[in-house]
């Protein structure tokens, strides 16, 4: 039938080796959990932004040029603005701060997005392309097809 496995709870002496061992394994396995976790979130998230630019994309506009995706970009990038203002004024109206950690949520994010835009350059899907603007239109929105779109960095063009 064979030995019962020994638990962190049933060791015999709290600083013995086989306690030790067992602490180091539960610790390795809640450490590649967390990391698993981690590296599923960047294709959601990049996923939620492929999502936002094909149900804002113009259905009439046959190839975007750099302006008009540097427009399609500056609408991305206000996308919280109507939820801010709401906020702010439930803020002036009752005087206390309920919703500020959402308020600090929305806040960093437009920061970092628009110092990203800037300096580096967003990731947006490559709509510059008249084949991939009809692929981003037909696309359905799952996750698994996001290995076939081209994403780019697109700076700002008004940096002085």
């Amino acid at each position: 039938m064979g030995k019962p496995k020994t638990t962190v709870l049933n060791a015999n002496h709290p600083n013995s080796r086989k306690t030790k061992q067992l602490i180091k394994s539960k610790h390795k396995i809640a450490f590649r959990d967390k990391k698993k976790y981690v590296n599923l979130a960047k294709p959601s998230s990049l996923c939620e932004k492929l999502i936002w630019f094909r149900d804002n994309i113009d259905n009439t506009i046959e190839q975007y040029t750099q302006d008009t995706l540097s427009s399609l970009i500056e609408k991305y990038l206000n996308r919280f603005e109507h939820e801010a203002s709401i906020i702010k004024a439930r803020h002036k109206d009752k005087g206390n701060r309920r919703f500020a950690s959402r308020e600090d949520v929305i806040r960093h994010t437009i920061e970092r997005e628009r110092e990203e835009y800037n300096t580096a350059g967003i990731e947006v899907p490559n709509i510059l392309e008249a084949s991939q603007l009809l692929y981003l239109r037909t696309w359905d929105g799952d996750i698994k097809y996001l290995p076939n779109f081209k994403i780019i960095r697109f700076r700002c063009l008004n940096i002085i």
